[in-house]
């Protein structure tokens, strides 16, 4: 038995309810939810609420004890409790995030390896060299720019845009290089520190620290924009 329009979209409004915010994990968790709820309806011969109560227990969220009856709100067991929800949003996370990683490191080398980087890279060593000339300082500065304004736009998507804000999947792309960033920050912190009455600061470090740096960082940008692309063109087709 295959379940109506208006009972899959109270199944929608359900999972809202029980906060699976994300759109992505909420479709998957639709498809499965709408299919195990059709096949006891089908096999088992329930009715639809005793099947989708029976279906949101199995996710290890607790009912109202007793028996549900046709004279009780047969939807508050519905919304008591959503922790089997939150187990699934945390298993997907770590998921998505071993995914991601795999993907990064596999992918890796043949863009280090790519005609478009290496020209894009050989460019910017270049630029940061001629302006060293001039100013060590401002030089350290553009390669700190060149790593930074990534990071910043990976978080500007991941907060204005609607669709990627709620997505887990561009959620979790977008902490891929956090580690590298957060290394160069402390690095920072530490060189500043340590250098603070020097006249002459040794700029010439963190130009190489950044450097090294780049290539990572722009591997896990592009990986996020493909995956921002994927993403924005599935929900304008889920919401179209």
């Amino acid at each position: 038995m295959k379940l109506s329009k208006d009972q899959i979209q109270f199944i929608d409004r359900y999972l809202i309810k029980n906060e699976v915010k994300f759109w992505d994990v909420r479709l998957e968790l639709l498809d499965h939810i709408v299919s195990s709820v059709e096949d006891k309806i089908t096999n088992e011969q329930l009715g639809f609420e005793e099947a989708l109560l029976q279906v949101h227990r199995g996710f290890g969220n607790q009912l109202i004890r007793g028996r549900v009856s046709k004279h009780n709100d047969w939807t508050r067991g519905l919304y008591q409790a959503n922790n089997g929800f939150k187990k699934f949003i945390r298993d997907k996370q770590k998921e998505i995030t071993r995914k991601h990683r795999r993907l990064y490191w596999k992918t890796l080398p043949k863009f280090l390896l790519s005609p478009r980087f290496i020209i894009e890279f050989v460019l910017l060593i270049l630029l940061i060299s001629f302006i060293y000339q001039y100013s060590p300082k401002a030089a350290a500065i553009l390669a700190c720019l060149a790593c930074y304004i990534m990071e910043f736009s990976k978080l500007y998507f991941g907060l204005f845009n609607k669709a990627s804000r709620r997505s887990l999947r561009v959620q979790m792309s977008a902490n891929l290089g956090m580690l590298f960033f957060s290394f160069s920050y402390f690095t920072i912190a530490g060189f500043g520190s340590y250098f603070e009455d020097a006249v002459a600061k040794p700029y010439i470090f963190l130009i190489l620290l950044f450097i090294c740096l780049f290539p990572f960082l722009r591997h896990a940008h592009g990986l996020f924009n493909s995956i921002l692309r994927d993403n924005s063109r599935e929900y304008k087709m889920l919401v179209s």
